[in-house]
């Protein structure tokens, strides 16, 4: 008699797990989608919530979920904020060069050159053949007085036949 109902039991424990399981997420990857359709829809403050909680649950398995939150963050003019994700972004995903990246522009419109600086000179290094990021890391050296390195990447943009190679030029040159 104990032995024909242990089954059932055991079934319904088993259907129990299945449902509490489906209630909670395991992984973050609901709450990011959540989050992309509420930026998606202008409704960036739940998506500020949202995409935290995020990060919180799942340590954030690649850097979507952060660069989501600095475009958030930027909607509800929270910059700071967004230089603050990035920062974090960047310690948690070294290799990622988006983050480097964007990390830098911001902290080039914020004013914080040297800062700047430091987020080009990692994304060039993530992806030394890039134009855009080789044009910025000479905007950069240029914005903090290092005429010589910025002429560098400029020599470097006028031989891969790069169309920004001549904007460069002007900046450092004063012609902007």
């Amino acid at each position: 008699m104990y032995g024909s109902g242990f089954p059932c039991v055991k079934r319904v424990g088993v259907w129990i797990a299945l449902l509490v399981m489906g209630a909670t997420p395991l992984y973050a990857g609901p709450l990011f989608d959540e989050g992309r359709y509420l930026c998606g829809d202008g409704q960036y403050k739940r998506a500020v919530k949202v995409l935290k909680r995020s990060l919180e649950r799942e340590g954030e398995s690649d850097e979507s979920a952060t660069l989501l939150l600095s475009d958030c963050y930027m909607k509800v003019k929270k910059r700071y904020r967004a230089v603050s994700v990035l920062k974090g972004g960047v310690s948690r995903h070294p290799q990622s060069w988006p983050l480097y990246f964007r990390l830098g522009a911001l902290q080039e419109e914020d004013g914080d050159l040297f800062g700047a600086l430091d987020s080009f000179i990692e994304a060039s290094q993530l992806r030394p053949d890039d134009p855009t990021t080789t044009f910025r890391l000479g905007m950069a050296y240029d914005g903090t007085a290092q005429i010589e390195k910025a002429l560098e990447r400029y020599r470097t943009l006028y031989r891969a036949g790069s169309p920004l190679a001549p904007t460069l030029l002007n900046a450092i040159q004063g012609m902007n």
